[in-house]
């Protein structure tokens, strides 16, 4: 199936429905096709908050849905998150650089990933993150990249005012950061 194709099809079933579960199985379908992987993550980013919260898992027994993670000021969250570019992990040091949770994913062979930032009116919503194995993303065009994230705003728009409302009063101090 051709990558126009793919990404036609994700941006017909994203703008012709609101339902969330729905949008996440045709991106997760999507994102299997055009880049495979292990583990797919989606978050939403509240920049204000400087919060991300985990909205969608492939494998919740790997990356369980809810809670918050708190931003910082790391590479990471200055490529992904302040700039809006993607980043591509190629191995394992790169993993354990990004990742808290880095060697439950690394045992379970996810050894690269690629996450891609989605943005809307100039700001970053959130990420999309893909995880495989080791050197998996490492010739993804940039271009590519830039679609996916384009089609998928929707998902990441209506999660972010939920997300929003969780975390009203939230106490960030004891969160992990990435």
């Amino acid at each position: 199936m051709s990558t126009t194709h793919i990404l036609g099809r994700l941006a017909h079933t994203l703008g012709q429905s609101n339902d969330a579960e729905r949008h996440w199985a045709a991106i997760a379908e999507a994102c299997q096709q055009l880049f495979g992987y292990g583990l797919l993550t989606g978050l939403v980013y509240l920049q204000q908050e400087k919060l991300m919260r985990r909205i969608y898992s492939s494998d919740e027994a790997i990356s369980p849905l809810g809670g918050f993670k708190a931003t910082g000021k790391g590479p990471w969250s200055a490529q992904v998150l302040d700039q809006g570019l993607p980043y591509i992990g190629r191995d394992e040091a790169d993993i354990r650089t990004v990742f808290s949770e880095a060697e439950d994913l690394v045992a379970r062979g996810l050894h690269a990933v690629l996450n891609i930032p989605i943005w809307y009116g100039g700001e970053v919503l959130g990420s999309i993150n893909i995880l495989g194995p080791r050197g998996a993303y490492n010739a993804v065009p940039e271009a590519l990249i830039h679609l996916v994230a384009g089609v998928c705003v929707p998902a990441l728009a209506s999660a972010r005012e939920t997300a929003k409302e969780a975390a009203r009063g939230l106490d960030s101090a004891g969160l992990q950061s990435v």
